[in-house]
């Protein structure tokens, strides 16, 4: 059996800061698991704010969470920032797969690696419609 390859920093073209908290560490003194993938969600938004420049409360078309994944590889502590990557794995139709990654200031190897899909959807009969054009662009600005 082979070794998955780590994530590294530079594999990605969107980094954004998250502030750890206090609250986010578990009794061990690690950030609890759970927070990982609200880490994960907190990436995928800002991203889609962000480049997307897309109004995620008054959007006609929406993105619905799929599936997520996260692989753990070394603990994240409080009160170290973590850094959050990005990347556009795979584009369809109506669905995007975003590889994302968790990074602190101690290596440029993700400490958290994993997978978010969101299909696109109407807002009113929630039923997959095409990922809108200007979306779709950004997304191929991103694919690694």
């Amino acid at each position: 059996m082979t070794k998955a390859l780590t994530a590294r920093r530079q594999d990605f073209r969107f980094l954004t800061q998250i502030q750890t908290r206090w609250s986010d560490n578990d009794m061990f003194g690690h950030i609890n698991n759970v927070e990982y993938y609200r880490f994960f969600e907190m990436i995928v938004v800002e991203f889609l704010r962000g480049p997307c420049a897309m109004d995620l409360l008054n959007a006609q078309v929406v993105a619905f969470a799929a599936e997520s994944l996260c692989r753990f590889r070394r603990p994240l502590s409080w009160p170290n920032p973590v850094s959050g990557g990005l990347k556009v794995e795979s584009l369809g139709t109506s669905s995007v797969r975003y590889t994302i990654a968790l990074f602190d200031d101690s290596s440029d190897e993700a400490a958290a690696e994993g997978h978010w899909v969101h299909v696109f959807v109407d807002r009113h009969n929630q039923r997959p419609t095409p990922i809108p054009a200007l979306i779709r662009q950004v997304f191929q600005q991103h694919l690694g």
